[in-house]
């Protein structure tokens, strides 16, 4: 062979070799960092970023552009998490999710809320509760990355009942009154008319009665006419503390014989509500603790993890018995001889206009305590 031609394979082989070496270093470096890549991807860091000049500028903008894109595709899961999140937050209903070991996955505030715990990590913790026939409870199974999970969806019954019970006897009070004034409006005026023509004095002294019974009736009636035409609350802010020291000062002026203790979580604490309204609720709560015989009331303001505000009110009072305690927020029950057995019912129609509920949380020897939730 022709050594130029021996040299010229040789030279051609050694570029070769050369050629396929940098190559090979080049697919090792590239390898490199894909790999790289990658696993900064898996531990969740995009803060990387691949100099995009050189002569590996056409790779490394190829894999920024990747990582571009994946962490656009992770923000954008991130962000419609929060967004279910916020939705599931927002409804009235509890939702848990329990895995095959009755662990909680996850919940919402609601169901928190509704079960009156701070922690929620396991179904045994709630079992009981949810079982009661305070709620009302629905599970759905499905599949979470292979696993299988029970979604738990429960609401309180009570309060929808409560509702329910409230616009039955709202309805039912403005039919009686609207039939029986229509019938007793004319007898009384009929009557006042018919007394100064008649000469009989002992007619007259009938009809006077007549109409005096007339009007008392109709008084009496009107005040049940207006447990169902509560105005529509304006509500504003104000500072709560402040506000129980004026209803205590007015329940002072009322009995004197009367301690009052009250407490806030915060003197800055704040209340969105219809003050006027909200003050008839307590005032009327003051009210029948001092009847009761109360000498000690207490006041205690505070809020939930949920951002809702609590008012307790207790006093040392005669306790209610349990066959009464079931009744004392249903319109005309009364134990009180001249009781119109409107006052609580009309505290509980307030509280529901307000968003809200009031309820009896104890009454025993020594506590009877009111709670108002906003």
């Amino acid at each position: 062979m022709d050594s130029n031609v021996l040299l010229a394979v040789i030279a051609t082989a050694a570029l070769a070799s050369v050629g396929y070496w940098l190559l090979y270093r080049r697919y090792r470096k590239t390898i490199g960092k894909v790999t790289f890549l990658f696993n900064a991807i898996d531990n969740l860091d995009f803060s990387f970023n691949f100099p995009e000049d050189g002569k590996e500028r056409l790779v490394n903008e190829s894999l920024n552009r990747i990582r571009r894109i994946i962490e656009k595709a992770r923000h954008d899961l991130a962000e419609r998490e929060r967004y279910y999140e916020q939705i599931i937050n927002a409804v009235s209903t509890g939702i848990m999710v329990v895995d095959e070991r009755g662990s909680v996955m996850q919940h919402n505030e609601a169901a928190l809320r509704l079960l009156g715990v701070e922690v929620l990590s396991f179904e045994s913790q709630v079992k009981k509760q949810l079982a009661s026939d305070n709620f009302s409870r629905r599970d759905t199974t499905a599949l979470l990355n292979g696993k299988k999970v029970r979604i738990i969806a429960f609401s309180d019954i009570r309060s929808e009942l409560s509702s329910r019970e409230l616009e039955s006897w709202t309805k039912l009070i403005r039919v009686l009154t609207h039939e029986i004034m229509n019938n007793v409006a004319p007898i009384t005026s009929l009557s006042e008319t018919l007394s100064h023509k008649a000469g009989d004095e002992e007619v007259k002294e009938g009809l006077a009665v007549i109409n005096s019974t007339g009007k008392q009736l109709l008084n009496f009636i009107d005040s049940y006419r207006r447990m169902t035409l509560m105005p529509q609350p304006q509500p504003k802010l104000f500072y709560v503390k402040p506000f129980l020291e004026r209803m205590a000062a007015i329940c002072s002026e009322y009995s004197k014989d009367v301690s009052f203790y009250i407490s806030t979580a915060d003197d800055a604490l704040l209340l969105y509500a219809d003050e006027s309204l909200v003050a008839h609720v307590v005032t009327n709560m003051l009210k029948n603790a001092v009847e009761a015989g109360a000498t000690a009331i207490t006041l205690c303001a505070y809020t939930t993890p949920d951002d809702s505000i609590l008012i307790d009110i207790g006093n040392n009072g005669k306790p209610i018995p349990p066959d009464e305690a079931s009744q004392i927020f249903v319109p005309f029950f009364t134990t009180k001889p001249t009781g119109s057995g409107i006052g609580l019912s009309v505290s509980r129609q307030i509280m529901k206009q307000s968003g809200g509920g009031i309820e009896l949380i104890t009454s025993d020897a020594t506590t009877t305590m009111f709670r108002l939730t906003f």
